[in-house]
């Protein structure tokens, strides 16, 4: 192949854009002394006629020449190594052309003609090449992305055809074709961005053909899938996750298969722990979470079932608080269950019923013991429980009763001095009536109602009180009133504290202050003024 740099011209050559050597002509010497004007003529003459032709071939050559490049772009190479026939014949004529005569040359005009269009097909030859770089490095880049991504594994058949077009256009390149060769990387180009385009349906079919595979439970094509996505979207965390669980799938199938066979042979506890230990290795799988849920369900089961044996049992045999503790616990494994919740309602009665019962029979011993503040204590207890129960409204009425009373009458016993008023002994008298018509009297309270009659019967009894005076004191006694002047004057006076005043003109009053006690059988007193003022 010829080289594109133009060699050095040899001693009266010069060579040619297309590597014909072009002889020079060689200056001819003027003889000036036989100048032949015929012979200059024909020579001029012939030299316009040959120009006239040279043009028109080359016009000519030049028209066809255009034409079959437009259609069959020329390959550098080939092209300048064998000219072609229309070219070498107008070589051939230019050789003959310049080479005249011995006695001058005359320059052919066809020259500079050939120059210009072999200058315009070398610019058109350098844009192709250019264009066909461009699209190459286009290409290039668009096929390091996708093979970055593994898209040989992915790509199918447009990644097939995109290399074959690519293969193709380094072919022409190397030939020089470098239309042809621009116009196939294009096409490859576009079958390399299509394919970008279409990753991410083709990542989302990966993925959902890795899930079937999860499903299916084949960890190799679920690995496989999987790991090909990746290639295509490396951050998608879904993928990432499905990855890690089709490595862990032939583990957890193994665990699963376990423990169905510890679940039909009854072993359950040993069932829970190999589903446990699958779902643990995969969250996400199915198959572990239901055979865990099963099985549970059956543990569950069996153990409702004990507790609510155990619970029943231990009310008929009236450990109630046994029974509800452990009919509670049935209920945390089956909280809607109908037959716990009937279960929990029985035995939620029966210990209503017996607290009842508990404390109505603490009532009655403290009512039999007189104990009226705990009686008290156990009716309002009771009443808590079920303000309705009759013997426990009544029991409160009458503990109430007998507790007033008998703080009423430890009052009159305690301080029987007030029974000295006479409003006091009327209350005294009204709270023995009370107490005489209580039901239910012990004998601590009928001692005490007796001691009490026996207090406000000395408190009614009167003392006989004999007063003696000298006859001229006027003698008063208060809460009785002015008795006068007397030698002496009884008066029956019931038990209590009296005053008595004496009182005399010119003399100094005289204070005596009495106490007639319950049970005295009389009392003499003298008060007289016989000190003079």
């Amino acid at each position: 192949m010829p080289s594109d740099t133009p060699t050095q011209p040899s001693h009266g050559k010069e060579a040619s854009d297309l590597g014909v050597e072009i002889i020079t002509p060689l200056e001819v010497r003027k003889k000036s002394d036989q100048s032949d004007s015929k012979r200059s003529f024909r020579i001029t003459s012939i030299t316009i006629i040959l120009v006239f032709i040279i043009l028109a071939s080359m016009v000519t050559g030049g028209l066809f020449l255009i034409r079959h490049l437009s259609k069959h772009p020329m390959s550098p190479g080939k092209d300048m190594a064998q000219p072609k026939p229309s070219e070498t014949g107008i070589l051939k004529k230019q050789e003959q052309t310049d080479t005249i005569t011995e006695q001058g040359f005359v320059p052919s005009a066809r020259q500079p003609a050939i120059q210009s269009a072999q200058t315009i097909d070398t610019a058109k030859l350098e844009l192709e090449k250019e264009t066909a770089e461009k699209e190459l490095a286009t290409l290039l880049k668009l096929k390091n992305e996708i093979d970055d991504k593994d898209g040989s594994f992915w790509g199918g058949e447009e990644y097939k055809a995109m290399t074959a077009l690519s293969q193709e256009g380094d072919r022409l390149l190397m030939d020089r074709s470098f239309a042809a060769a621009a116009e196939k990387y294009t096409q490859a180009a576009d079958n390399a961005k299509a394919l970008i385009d279409n990753s991410g349906t083709v990542f989302q079919k990966l993925t959902e053909e890795g899930q079937k595979a999860l499903e299916n439970g084949d960890s190799v094509i679920a690995q496989q899938k999987f790991s090909l996505a990746l290639k295509i979207q490396p951050s998608d965390e879904s993928a990432q996750r499905n990855l890690e669980r089709a490595e862990t799938l032939d583990e957890v199938n193994r665990l699963i298969t376990s423990g169905k066979n510890h679940e039909e042979h009854h072993r359950f506890a040993f069932a829970h722990a190999d589903f446990q230990r699958a779902l643990q290795l995969d969250p996400e799988s199915k198959k572990a979470q239901n055979s865990l849920n099963r099985v549970k369900e059956k543990i569950v089961s069996e153990q409702f079932q004990k507790l609510m044996s155990d619970g029943l049992t231990a009310y008929h045999n009236g450990q109630y608080q046994l029974a509800r503790k452990t009919l509670l616990e049935a209920k945390s494994f089956r909280p809607r269950s109908p037959e716990v919740n009937s279960a929990l309602l029985q035995v939620d009665e029966a210990i209503r019923l017996n607290k009842i019962e508990t404390l109505r029979q603490k009532a009655m011993s403290a009512e039999k013991a007189e104990n009226w503040e705990q009686a008290l204590k156990s009716y309002l207890a009771v009443l808590k429980i079920d303000p309705d129960i009759s013997f426990a409204v009544q029991g409160k009425t009458r503990a109430l009763e007998h507790i007033r009373i008998t703080k009423r009458m430890g009052f009159f016993l305690e301080k029987p001095k007030v029974m000295e008023s006479d409003p006091q002994l009327k209350n005294a008298i009204r709270l023995i009536e009370e107490a005489e018509k209580l039901e239910q009297k012990g004998p601590h309270l009928t001692a005490r109602l007796n001691e009490l009659n026996t207090l406000v019967d000395l408190a009614k009894t009167p003392v006989k009180v004999i007063l003696e005076s000298d006859n001229l004191t006027e003698i008063a006694v208060y809460k009785v009133g002015k008795l006068g002047k007397f030698t002496s004057r009884e008066l029956s006076l019931r038990p209590g504290t009296y005053t008595v005043v004496g009182s005399r003109n010119g003399y100094q009053d005289v204070r005596l202050k009495i106490t007639v006690k319950p049970g005295q059988t009389s009392l003499r007193v003298s008060i007289i003024c016989n000190i003079k003022v």
